[in-house]
């Protein structure tokens, strides 16, 4: 039997939908130890290691039964980043932060288009005005999901874009990342 390779706790933890606080909750040990664990900078005790990957497989096999929704790892529409049409470059350089993509949103909270660092990189580094408005650059729009959509199939559609919108009622009331379910 192949034990598990302590590079994958991170990634077993995000396919459950879990924090590190939360893992470190059901296996009995403080949330540091799980973010030193995982930057391989602490190396378990057997006894940690196999809680750990215990408690992984029990909450795996729970989820089968009764699937996560997204809603419960999406950020909210509170937290959301978003541009609109009549925005500028400008604008979008401010925002954007560190985020891979963000949507451009009209009212009553309908996206339009969506913006991409890999688009903002291009269009500074070719000296594309800070002015110039959102509209005239913007990307196609995000796909949207219903909130109540499962963690697994938003990870099988996040394999191959940066984001989705999750909606509820034809409203946008948050995001997901690829960060949030891997």
């Amino acid at each position: 039997m192949e034990i598990p390779k302590l590079s994958n706790i991170r990634l077993f933890r995000k396919q459950i939908g879990w924090t590190q606080k939360q893992l470190a909750d059901a296996v009995n040990v403080g949330q540091s130890y799980i973010a030193k664990i995982e930057a391989g900078k602490q190396d378990p005790s057997y006894s940690v290691l196999s809680r750990i990957f215990e408690v992984i497989r029990e909450e795996m096999q729970r989820q089968e039964k009764s699937p996560i929704i997204v809603k419960s790892v999406a950020t909210p529409w509170e937290n959301l980043r978003y541009v609109s049409p009549k925005d500028t470059l400008g604008d979008v350089k401010s925002i954007i932060g560190d985020v891979d993509q963000i949507p451009v949103i009209e009212k009553p909270r309908r996206c339009v288009g969506s913006i991409s660092s890999r688009l903002l990189i291009r269009l500074l580094s070719n000296n594309t005005p800070e002015s110039t408005q959102v509209k005239d650059f913007m990307e196609p729009p995000l796909p949207t999901f219903s909130e109540t959509t499962s963690i697994k199939q938003i990870r099988d559609v996040l394999r191959y874009i940066d984001a989705a919108l999750i909606v509820d009622k034809d409203q946008i009331c948050g995001i997901v990342t690829r960060s949030d379910v891997f």
